[in-house]
């Protein structure tokens, strides 16, 4: 596989069918898309209604692969337990973040995909994400509060070796600053804005449970 994305779960049942939908309308194939669950009920129901299996069907016909779980307990912590379980799940190439509350437009994988496989010296990459509700670009950096999951797009065997994310609200600059540690070759990128945050403490979208 050329791509793994990772989306944890808990409730917000209408805004993780849309960003289960964004998944499915991405314009290449040979990805892999990991659902997780954090003893989620609406993430229960849908793979009890067969939801999950008719989307698989379509990933088969089309060459990517979709798996979807749920943990028997809360573990809480902004996601981090089904993020490290998905790092280690995952056989993409690849690796890369979404919130279930979040958008990513239909050709967010190509954006993140192609520079990372132009060159295979690049570990990590970190892209500029559009912040909707202030209309405006969040641009790369390496800076703490500057720069999230959302924005970036790492080697899995990488992210599998660096040590996992803890409960702390920091710890995908945490996640971060291991990578780079570890000698991971960083490369920031000025394109187009394929991730879009719809909702931040200050400004929640609304209209969607």
């Amino acid at each position: 596989m050329r791509l793994t994305i990772s989306l944890p779960c808990y409730n917000r049942p209408q805004r993780t069918k849309r960003a289960i939908e964004c998944i499915m309308n991405q314009n290449i194939n040979g990805w892999e898309a990991i659902i997780g669950g954090d003893c989620c009920p609406n993430v229960q129901s849908l793979m009890e209604s067969g939801y999950f299996r008719d989307l698989q069907q379509t990933c088969v016909q089309r060459g990517n692969t979709l798996i979807a779980y749920n943990l028997p307990t809360n573990n809480k912590g902004f996601g981090y337990a089904i993020t490290n379980k998905n790092i280690q799940m995952a056989s993409g190439k690849y690796f890369i973040f979404f919130a279930n509350d979040d958008v990513i437009k239909e050709n967010h994988f190509q954006n993140y995909l192609t520079p990372m496989e132009q060159d295979d010296n690049i570990d990590l990459g970190i892209f500029p994400t559009l912040l909707e509700p202030f209309q405006g670009v969040k641009p790369p950096m390496l800076l703490l509060g500057s720069v999230g999951h959302s924005q970036l797009i790492v080697k899995s065997e990488l992210a599998k070796e660096v040590p996992p994310h803890s409960p702390n609200y920091d710890h995908d600059w945490v996640f971060i600053q291991n990578l780079i540690q570890s000698g991971a070759n960083v490369k920031l990128f000025e394109t187009e804005a394929t991730y879009v945050v719809k909702s931040v403490p200050a400004k929640l979208e609304v209209g969607i449970d």
